[in-house]
């Protein structure tokens, strides 16, 4: 049987890096020709996320598949040190010649498997004559707007920044609702951020050979559907073959000085009655400043409702990463923990899936990162939307307006607006009252789609069969590259 080997190259971020290793290790147990080399990068910036990684890859411990570290560049001082997104793709950029390098002596070497990040290491792939493969780690509605807004700007020659302006909610063909623009991402409607940084993604995206996303079909049936419409909503360039195989989900545990107490934690949980616990977690980059903690803190209290809050610290700079905090104390109301001790637990980091899983949770107030949603989906539990940024906000309006499966505490919240108004605690409130309520129709909902994403995935399943049939296409594309080297 002829080897297969795969290049797999992810943006040193832990939603990221934790999706595409569980993506590994599902290929690696259905196809034995396969052999996949992960090449491990990590932020300077970001020692906090790096010790998270090497304890991820600790976890992951999978035959046939292997870690290689990619250097750290040693002088960045004339790097993006502003802004965390800009760093990751000078960083992106400094590591071609380094994954081209390792690339280059793979035996069997098949294709490249890629981050929505991490385009630029198309151009390597091509130099080696394989093909790339990209691993969409956000939903499916999200590809669709953006492959959407690419067509219209290379083929319309629409400026999306300028269309914005109009003020006109978007027709969007991977919607069945217009899209608000207070919901579009930032990073696709302000030029700066788009046309020298996503729309280049965008664009590179339709180089590859194959598209898989981490959803399922019962979840995005309008926006997977969409993809398969014989029409120019997509532009006149065939899209690449689009295969949902999630949800793609992690159980790794994430060893850090905050989560030596996950047992005390668990424990007290197995003490709530069920349904009875909030929970609120905001991503690994989801933090406040004081005085929206304060207003958080408030409407937990008010609301009655046991709790778990995952508090994190702003960045030491504008456009940093979010720490831990050494003591929250300091940064809660006064006499809050000490009249909480009892009902509820404000924490540095958790095994999130492990606690959406438990029986006594009964919510989850979230910034609607893909990956917590899709979690959240899965363990059938609830979510009150407070989008940060990225595409949360457009996360957040799928949630509530096409799916059905949310409440809302904000749709279109701006973690980098300077001027954004805070959520005050009597929203938050009624926010967590709606999202709790056991009568809620939603909840019936949520239910039945954490039963079709576990349908999705058995055997026989829509995203078995998916990723069934993209392993298959990598292996026949390796068969044609073989046969063209020997010709």
């Amino acid at each position: 049987m002829e080897k297969v080997a795969l290049v797999m190259v992810v943006s040193p971020i832990m939603e990221h890096l934790t999706q595409a290793l569980e993506l590994a290790k599902v290929m690696l147990q259905r196809n034995n020709q396969l052999s996949i080399t992960a090449l491990i990068m990590k932020m300077s910036i970001d020692p906090e996320g790096t010790t998270k990684i090497q304890s991820l890859i600790a976890s992951t411990n999978v035959e046939r598949l292997d870690y290689q570290d990619l250097p750290t560049p040693e002088d960045t001082s004339d790097w993006n040190h502003t802004l965390w997104q800009g760093f990751l793709q000078q960083l992106i950029d400094y590591q071609k010649i380094h994954v081209r390098r390792i690339a280059s002596k793979i035996n069997h070497l098949s294709g490249f498997l890629l981050d929505l990040s991490c385009m630029a290491m198309v151009d390597v792939a091509e130099e080696l004559g394989v093909p790339t493969y990209l691993f969409f780690t956000s939903s499916a509605a999200f590809l669709g707007l953006v492959l959407h807004f690419q067509s219209l700007e290379d083929e319309d020659q629409k400026e999306i920044p300028e269309l914005v302006k109009t003020g006109m909610d978007f027709t969007v063909p991977c919607f069945a609702n217009p899209v608000p623009i207070t919901v579009l991402p930032k990073l696709a409607i302000i030029k700066e951020y788009w046309s020298s940084g996503v729309l280049l993604l965008v664009r590179a995206y339709r180089r590859t050979k194959g598209i898989i996303v981490n959803t399922f079909a019962d979840l995005e049936t309008y926006a997977i559907q969409s993809f398969s419409i014989k029409s120019s909503s997509y532009g006149n360039s065939k899209l690449p073959p689009i295969y949902p195989v999630g949800p793609i989900l992690s159980r790794s545990q994430i060893k850090t000085q905050s989560t030596n107490d996950n047992s005390e934690l668990m424990n007290w949980l197995d003490c709530q009655p069920e349904n009875s616990v909030v929970f609120l977690c905001f991503g690994s980059s989801g933090a406040f400043q004081s005085d929206q903690v304060h207003e958080i803190a408030y409407g937990l209290e008010q609301s009655g409702y046991r709790f778990i809050w995952v508090l994190r610290q702003p960045p030491a700079n504008i456009g940093g990463l979010a720490r831990e905090y050494e003591n929250h104390e300091h940064v809660l109301p006064d006499g809050f923990l000490n009249r909480t001790a009892s009902t509820g637990k404000v924490v540095g980091w958790v095994p999130q899936l492990d606690i959406l899983s438990h029986p006594a949770v009964g919510g989850f107030v979230s910034h609607c990162g893909w990956n917590s949603v899709l979690e959240s989906i899965v363990c059938g539990v609830p979510i009150a939307t407070w989008p940060l940024y990225a595409e949360q906000q457009l996360n957040a309006f799928q949630l509530v307006k096409e799916l059905g499966i949310a409440v809302e505490v904000s749709l279109d919240y701006d973690q980098s607006n300077p001027d954004e108004a805070l959520v005050r605690a009597e929203r938050i409130e009624k926010g967590i009252q709606e999202l709790m309520d056991v009568d809620n129709k939603l909840r019936k909902r949520i239910k039945e789609f954490s039963e079709k994403s576990r349908l999705a995935m058995e055997k026989g399943g829509s995203s078995h069969l998916a990723l069934d049939n993209f392993i298959e296409y990598i292996c026949s594309n390796h068969h044609q590259v073989s046969q063209d080297e020997k010709i």
